[in-house]
């Protein structure tokens, strides 16, 4: 999965809604404070409000020592009265199926009638079924508003998409208790039932079930099901017990029909305040378990047998007449066919509003952001054991990485890309050094101290081995052999050590960089293209997030270098071993400064790895004037 589209609205410098589409590799173009920080930003405040529900927050929790500043900063204009929104879509195409998603990856429901929605027809390894069974894209839209009454932002709205569609919404006020499911799209695919065609011999014969589909190019669906979504929501939620009151009979006919599909169908969720759920527990709503007496008395108010023993003690009984007791496993029955609507109602309700949260909360705890300054560790620099995530924002996480790999994997892949001719070519690699460090406390240095004698060698092995190993990540002139500090070279080299490290490691994810060209030279520029490239090819089916690159930058040369690529595979030019990028697996945005506000637009490039857009202002107009 990855990253596929940001919209942001009166966020920091954004005030109209802006639109960004992204590709495995994307990169911000733009003058400085144009707004490309804008986007990084927006990332870690939603991360905030998702991971701690938190819409009012300073540092970050992966940002390191990036301030947001609370609401009243980060809203546009800093006008309390404007809602910040941010939505996000990730791509899942590349999933077959998800652990977020366990009806659509298979998981029955205790209901028999909605065992048959979309949502839940599970396609397993058949791919070929992929575009019509598994979620293809999830998307989730947050909106955050200042109250008066609790002097703080909330989250007002909660909505939530599936493969582009709305599925529903939360809303509510800055109060306890006022937050309800609306919006519902029961037209939605997902809410339909997925049949195969009525003249198909046996259905659990369903190999030649593709045959099907290639001659009408469509599965057959119907639209009871929705219905029967709609009424089973309405008989067990009270908040649409309280809507009900307010209709005639006959608007509630009509709905129940599905002939009335504008009603404002509502469910109560529990949240702790404003629209957000809590995401890591079981959606909690107000749909009600039946009444047990009522719901048997109910039913059997229409049997035979039924005014024989409604008014005994309910329950079997030895003095039931064959038909009465018939006639009381019938009305159990249905009792606990209730109970399974109820269960199933509830799981629906889960996966449709907290499936897609909890998979974007997932995901934004996947990024890693390298800021614009990268720390030069000190010398005798000794990294930290435990992870830190925010240390990645000064750079000092990459070597905290590699100190701690278990095996040479990594740093081997880091240096043939330190060092390679056909890579980066900076002459220097990076060493893991392991050394006993003796004190002068310690036993193996008193024993020295007084002079070593013939009963004293038995000793000295165990007090050697005794002294723990220690590691230290250091340079190397590659063409010299002599170690050396990554303050005693080019600070350009410690900028880079981060991003290249990014780049190779595991696990995957989207990996956020600010100006990763710093205080590199051009030639260097350009084999970042290919670091880039080579970070975001996916040989197979994803099992989480795919390494995806949101690059801000001002380097000409590292887009030359993609675009190159571009038109070397479109005219099968590609050099042996040097890996090629699709014209839409690169997303080139320029941010344009204007009167309004930031907007970004996204520049289209071809397969011939040329520009189908104009570049705003001229392209690199600077160079081309001190040129010509």
């Amino acid at each position: 999965m990855r990253l596929s589209h940001i919209e942001i609205e009166n966020f920091k410098g954004i005030g109209t809604k802006q639109n960004i589409d992204l590709a495995p590799i994307t990169l911000l173009f733009g003058p400085n404070s144009a707004g490309k920080s804008t986007i990084l930003q927006a990332l870690h405040y939603l991360r905030e409000i998702l991971e701690r529900n938190n819409p009012d927050p300073d540092q970050t929790i992966a940002g390191g020592l990036t301030d947001l500043g609370g609401f009243a900063t980060l809203v546009h204009n800093h006008d309390l009265s404007r809602p910040i929104r941010i939505k996000v879509r990730i791509d899942m195409t590349q999933d077959q199926g998800n652990e977020r998603l366990p009806l659509n990856s298979g998981a029955s429901l205790r209901d028999d009638r909605f065992n048959e929605l979309g949502i839940r027809y599970l396609v397993g390894e058949n791919t070929e079924l992929q575009d019509y069974a598994v979620v293809q894209e999830v998307g989730i839209g947050i909106e955050v508003r200042w109250s008066d009454l609790i002097n703080a932002p909330f989250v007002s709205r909660l909505d939530v998409e599936m493969d582009e569609e709305a599925i529903c919404s939360i809303v509510s006020s800055a109060q306890v208790g006022r937050a309800v499911a609306t919006d519902f799209n029961f037209e939605h695919a997902l809410l339909q039932p997925i049949r195969f065609p009525h003249d198909y011999p046996e259905e659990d014969e369903r190999l030649d079930f593709l045959n099907v589909l290639s001659e009408d190019g469509e599965l057959h669906k119907e639209r009871a099901l929705s219905v029967d979504l709609l009424e089973a929501i309405w008989h067990h939620s009270r908040e649409m017990s309280s809507v009900m009151e307010e209709m005639s009979e006959q608007e509630i006919e009509d709905a129940a029909d599905g002939s009335a599909w504008d009603t404002d169908v509502r469910v109560g969720i529990e949240t702790e305040i404003g629209a957000l759920p809590e995401i890591d527990k079981p959606l909690v709503s107000d749909l009600v378990d039946p009444d047990r007496d009522l719901s048997m008395r109910a039913f059997m108010a229409g049997g035979d047998a039924a005014d024989k023993i409604v008014d005994r003690t309910f329950g079997r009984s030895s003095r039931m007449t064959r038909d009465e007791s018939d006639a009381y496993e019938d009305a159990l029955k249905h009792y606990k066919q209730q109970l399974d609507t109820v269960a199933g109602l509830a799981a629906i309700m889960d996966e449709l509003i907290l499936g897609p949260v909890r998979i974007v909360r997932d995901y934004l705890a996947s990024v890693t952001y390298i800021g614009p300054l990268r720390e030069i560790p000190s010398r005798g620099y000794r990294p930290r054991l435990s992870p830190d995530e925010s240390r990645w924002a000064q750079g000092l996480a990459a070597w905290d990485v590699l100190y701690t790999q278990s095996g040479n994997e990594l740093l081997d892949s880091v240096n043939e890309w330190m060092s390679s001719d056909e890579r980066l070519r900076t002459g220097y690699v990076l060493v893991k050094s392991d050394y006993k460090q003796i004190s002068t406390t310690d036993g193996l240095h008193q024993l020295f101290k007084r002079g070593i004698n013939e009963d004293d060698l038995g000793d000295l092995q165990e007090l050697y081995e005794a002294i723990p190993t220690k590691s230290e990540i250091g340079l190397m002139d590659a063409i010299r052999g002599i170690p050396v500090a990554p303050s005693d070279v080019g600070v350009g080299i410690s900028q880079m050590v981060p991003v290249v490290v990014a780049c190779l490691m595991e696990p995957d994810g989207l990996v956020a960089i600010e100006q990763p060209e710093l205080h590199i030279h051009p030639a260097i520029q350009v084999g970042l293209g290919d670091l880039f490239i080579t970070a975001t090819r996916n040989e197979k089916p994803s099992t989480g997030p795919e390494r995806t690159l949101l690059v801000e930058t001002h380097s000409e040369h590292i887009m030359l270098r993609l675009l190159r690529r571009v038109r070397e595979l479109g005219d099968n030019e590609l050099p042996p071993g040097v890996p090629g990028l699709e014209s839409s697996d690169i997303s080139v945005v320029y941010v344009e400064a204007t009167e309004r506000g930031p907007v970004f637009r996204r520049l289209r490039v071809s397969d011939s790895g040329d520009f189908v857009d104009n570049w705003p202002k001229g392209f690199f107009e600077e160079r081309a004037e001190e040129l010509f």
